[in-house]
């Protein structure tokens, strides 16, 4: 058994997972059954949102440790669902280590993103009926959906710069509430129920939930990171959305 392959493909799940917006413990989890499913006595991993430490020890008291950085981070639902998959078939069955890399290794390099016009119509409907939920009318419910399309396509259009998310939320909640103004001198519809719709799809539910589930589960440093990270980017969209608000109205 070579062990460093283990490590690596026990490694190997866990990016894929955290960079596909797994909870902590989850991937901590799916991480030790995949290393003690290849025989590993003992195996100890540590995951944070931007870094994965993993050590493991052999019967023949070796001990291989190493250290990943997580750069990018996203949510794919497919990607945490493939590997939770692999893990389960390891479990009732014998998969080849070489296997095993081959196989996460293709969905590593499965593109992460959804097609583009999911994206735009998944935003648009998601402040058109945020609208709704929140008191507005049949106009504001239309007009949401139309800006939030409008600016996802911007945004999606604009290189990967590496940037992070808190600037593009930033652009995102300025273009959202400037449209929303202009077109409140046209039609007459709510503005502030019109602009809580529109930037709505920018809001960071994924995180803030995230964050939660890794506090209950007892991960508090990966809680409080994620935690921050969603609060920052509410943070971009009330200033962005307060800057235009003061000067336009």
């Amino acid at each position: 058994m070579n062990y460093l392959d283990v490590l690596k493909l026990t490694v190997l799940a866990g990016e894929i997972m955290i960079k596909s917006g797994a909870e902590i413990y989850r991937t901590e989890e799916v991480m030790d059954r995949i290393a003690k499913n290849y025989g590993v006595k003992y195996v100890e991993s540590f995951v944070t949102p931007t870094g994965i430490f993993c050590a493991i020890e052999t019967d023949e008291g070796q001990v291989f440790t190493t250290v990943r950085r997580i750069e990018s981070r996203g949510f794919n639902l497919t990607k945490i669902d493939k590997v939770n998959d692999f893990s389960r078939r390891l479990a009732r069955r014998h998969i080849p280590v070489e296997e095993g890399i081959a196989e996460l290794t293709k969905v590593a390099r499965e593109k992460s993103e959804y097609p583009r016009w999911l994206k735009v119509l998944a935003a648009g409907f998601g402040a058109f009926f945020a609208t709704g939920l929140i008191g507005g009318q049949g106009l504001e419910m239309v007009m949401s959906l139309f800006i939030a399309m409008l600016v996802r396509s911007f945004i999606i259009a604009i290189p990967d710069l590496g940037l992070f998310p808190f600037f593009l939320d930033l652009v995102g909640g300025f273009l959202s509430t400037l449209l929303v103004v202009v077109i409140s001198k046209f039609y007459p519809i709510s503005l502030g129920v019109t602009v809580v719709g529109s930037i709505m799809p920018f809001i960071p539910g994924m995180s803030i939930t995230n964050s939660i589930r890794d506090a209950i589960a007892g991960d508090f440093l990966a809680s409080q990171a994620r935690g921050l990270e969603a609060f920052l980017r509410v943070i971009a969209l009330a200033v962005s959305a307060a800057v235009v608000l003061a000067f336009l109205t």
